[in-house]
């Protein structure tokens, strides 16, 4: 693995590991799109980053943070799992793409998405899916409710969140205002 110290932004690689397009923002930056899917920029920051082409992983440690269309992750370490290369459109001349199939968060997670935050030990995405699975002491809170589990499993598609193995908190809204509580332990 090659390693790349002092504070990065991962961007201008994208290209060359073939992760997608990259769209330019200004001189400095350029964030990695479809790093998750979906066609949305995505811009990752770390101290550190390696990355080992045969085995189709990205390493990024200390102060990591990901941002994607609303939603920011920081955590001490991610691994990104990438696909097997998949070749560009027939009779174009273009490098080899390889998509996104797991992101694994691990350290002092925080995910904060709309009104929402989750913090816990791990985080793993799953782009097929969007799917966030939560573990090592996992919180989930908004404005109004707090739910803390075992596992905590974050619908990003239905905004629907399931909790195994743990209790929730939900805070009555002031008077005046006429919002029913989530349904399905969200």
């Amino acid at each position: 693995m090659a390693a790349v110290n002092s504070r990065i932004r991962i961007l201008v690689l994208a290209a060359t590991l073939g992760l997608g397009p990259v769209v330019p923002t200004d001189a400095a930056e350029r964030p990695l799109q479809n790093l998750a899917g979906g066609g949305v920029p995505v811009t990752v920051s770390a101290d550190q980053m390696a990355y080992a082409n045969r085995d189709g992983k990205l390493i990024f440690s200390g102060h990591v943070q990901v941002v994607r269309e609303g939603q920011i992750m920081s955590s001490d370490r991610l691994e990104v799992s990438l696909d097997a290369a998949q070749a560009g459109p027939a009779g174009e001349k273009s490098t080899p793409r390889r998509d996104v199939s797991r992101m694994v968060a691990e350290g002092n997670v925080v995910f904060e998405y709309g009104d929402r935050t989750a913090r816990a030990g791990r985080a793993e995405y799953t782009p097929a899916t969007a799917t966030v699975v939560l573990t090592g002491t996992p919180k989930l809170s908004d404005p109004r409710m707090q739910v803390a589990g075992e596992v905590i499993t974050i619908d990003l598609n239905t905004q629907e969140s399931t909790v195994q193995g743990g209790s929730f908190t939900y805070t009555e809204p002031d008077q005046g205002t006429d919002t029913a509580p989530p349904a399905g332990g969200q």
